[in-house]
């Protein structure tokens, strides 16, 4: 859900009443994804999370592995990639 606010920049379920939007969620119905102007590659992400099944969520080093092989554009300085690089290089 975090992934899909960073991107769209807006709540997933927005303007509508609780009861709905946990019938939604309890049904395995998602968010109109169309308009949201994501990337193929963050979208297949966003789903992949949001899978209905828990087993068919990809596990935590399996994301790392999927927003690694993101395409690297706009990453600043602060990213952690930058973090574990200057720590090899200190040793």
């Amino acid at each position: 859900t975090i992934w899909y606010e960073l991107h769209a920049r807006e709540w997933p379920y927005k303007s509508q009443p609780a009861e709905v939007i946990i019938w939604q969620i309890g049904t395995g119905m998602k968010p109109n994804l169309a308009q949201t102007g994501m990337g193929k590659e963050i979208l297949d992400i966003l789903l992949m999370c949001w899978a209905y099944k828990p087993e068919e969520r990809p596990s935590f080093s399996k994301l790392v592995d999927l927003l690694e092989k993101l395409p690297k554009r706009n990453r600043r300085l602060s990213h952690p990639g930058h973090f574990w690089k200057s720590a090899e290089y200190v040793k």
